[in-house]
């Protein structure tokens, strides 16, 4: 989470400085965008990482649970199976 704050703190910081040299403002009134842009993308880019961790986490989980549901499901057929061939005469 704290990488996805240092990364969106950065990018909004050099992307809102360099607009605001390129529109003419002064470098202090460009620092001074450039942190709350950084502030604003760093907040942005730790909810985007959340959502993206919470649905990797709900995925893994529905991995697992359909793998246990076939290991099951495979465990009651060779069941089924062996009392089948135990109760086929020879």
């Amino acid at each position: 989470m704290k990488f996805a704050i240092i990364l969106g703190g950065l990018i909004g910081f050099t992307v809102v400085f360099v607009m605001a040299l390129l529109s003419g403002k002064t470098p202090t009134e460009g620092l001074l965008q450039a942190s709350i842009g950084s502030v604003v993308l760093g907040i942005l880019f730790r909810w985007i990482a959340y959502i993206w961790i919470r649905n990797v986490k709900e995925m893994l989980m529905e991995k697992h649970q359909t793998a246990v549901a076939a290991m099951v499901e495979a465990e009651e057929r060779n069941r089924q199976e062996a009392k089948e061939q135990v109760a086929k005469p020879v």
